[in-house]
């Protein structure tokens, strides 16, 4: 396994144990610990960018209700894509390079050439990973005063969608059946994304041939 892999099966790792521990505590201690614990993981999820971490929200959303999950959520996405955003510009793309495939990196880069309705429209709506978007976001041209505003007013949207899922799940199959489901969703796109990333050819690495 290439070191740039094993980093991200480590890091991958920790945020399975993060979510997994969760999982178990959430329920059995006080809102005044299992919130920030709640907003810590979002924010890791968001900065580690090809971490697959929608699940996490809708994990959210079922333990603590719509209202309460929802400044949650707002909050640790807003905290995690300002460090991400400002990670990707201070220090450019060596730090991020690994991360981004090329075809990643040239769909979004669609978005950050000056189309600013559809840039809110896919940082509003639930319809396509973003965190990627804010990393690239940081190594474009684009000023960091509108990308933030763009992010901090979609993101208005999009978590109260995702608060109203996992809280609506939970009042239907009950709290613990629907943190179990949304909590097995997450390790099984968790293993896939990984899988996949498994299977591709690290940046600067040739494949050999018999």
């Amino acid at each position: 396994m290439a070191p740039g892999h094993t980093k991200l099966t480590l890091v991958a790792g920790v945020i399975v144990l993060l979510v997994v521990a969760g999982m178990l505590v959430l329920q059995q201690v006080p809102a005044t610990v299992s919130a920030p614990l709640f907003v810590l993981v979002v924010v890791l999820e968001v900065i580690i960018a090809p971490l697959p971490g929608g699940p996490i929200g809708y994990l959210g959303a079922a333990r603590f209700g719509f209202w309460n999950a929802w400044p949650l959520l707002y909050i640790g996405n807003i905290i995690g894509t300002t460090i991400a955003f400002v990670l990707a510009r201070r220090f450019g793309a060596p730090l991020f390079e690994e991360h981004v495939a090329a075809k990643t990196r040239a769909r979004y880069d669609v978005l950050l050439d000056g189309n600013t309705a559809l840039l809110w429209a896919v940082y509003a709506l639930p319809i396509a990973p973003v965190d990627i978007l804010s990393v690239l976001a940081g190594l474009s041209r684009m000023s960091a005063a509108r990308f933030l505003l763009i992010a901090y007013t979609g993101f208005l949207l999009r978590t109260a969608i995702a608060a109203y899922a996992g809280s609506a799940l939970a009042e239907f199959a009950g709290m613990s059946t629907a943190m179990s489901v949304i909590g097995a969703a997450f390790v099984i796109g968790l293993i896939v994304w990984l899988w996949k990333r498994e299977g591709q050819p690290q940046r600067g690495e040739t494949t050999s041939t018999p």
